[in-house]
């Protein structure tokens, strides 16, 4: 799998060269603010799994579970590209899907905090939706848990080292 993507005026470019461990979206009051919208749509991919040309700049936000994340976006046009979710302890990143160059590819596999969901949205029956967020084992494929645990292992592995 090969997906492209970039920021609004071409300066980052990225590509996902694996498929996703996950796609949700995301209607808690922080991802409407963030995105100035009425929620977010992220890809959680394994870091090594995206490659990108150009440079992002980075703002350090807080997250309702106190971990706070990493937004990274273009220093050109501003467009928010990727954020890092602090409480990962693997090496995964969430991927803005707004910003991939055919984003009907990753549709919802879930919609998580929909307790803050904006009343006039209207969630399609094919995802499950979750009031606050959900756990992994919950909602994940199994590969993907695998995946995600295999990048787990490899990082205590290599601190180990």
């Amino acid at each position: 799998m090969a997906l492209t993507g970039g920021c609004s005026c071409g300066e980052v470019t990225y590509e996902i060269t694996d498929a996703p461990l996950f796609t949700q979206a995301c209607h808690c009051t922080d991802c409407q603010r963030t995105t100035g919208s009425a929620f977010v749509v992220h890809a959680v991919l394994a870091e090594k799994d995206f490659a990108i040309t150009g440079e992002t700049r980075a703002s350090q936000l807080s997250t309702g579970s106190g971990a706070g994340r990493e937004h990274h976006f273009c220093p050109t046009c501003g467009t928010p590209i990727w954020v890092r979710y602090l409480y990962h302890q693997v090496p995964v990143i969430a991927l803005r899907t707004g910003t991939l160059d055919d984003a009907s590819q990753l549709p919802p596999q879930a919609h998580i905090f929909t307790r803050s969901k904006q009343p006039w949205v209207l969630l399609p029956g094919d995802a499950p939706a979750f009031e606050e967020g959900a756990a992994r084992d919950e909602i994940w494929p199994a590969e993907s848990i695998r995946r995600y645990e295999a990048l787990a292992g490899a990082l205590a592995g290599a601190l180990a080292e």
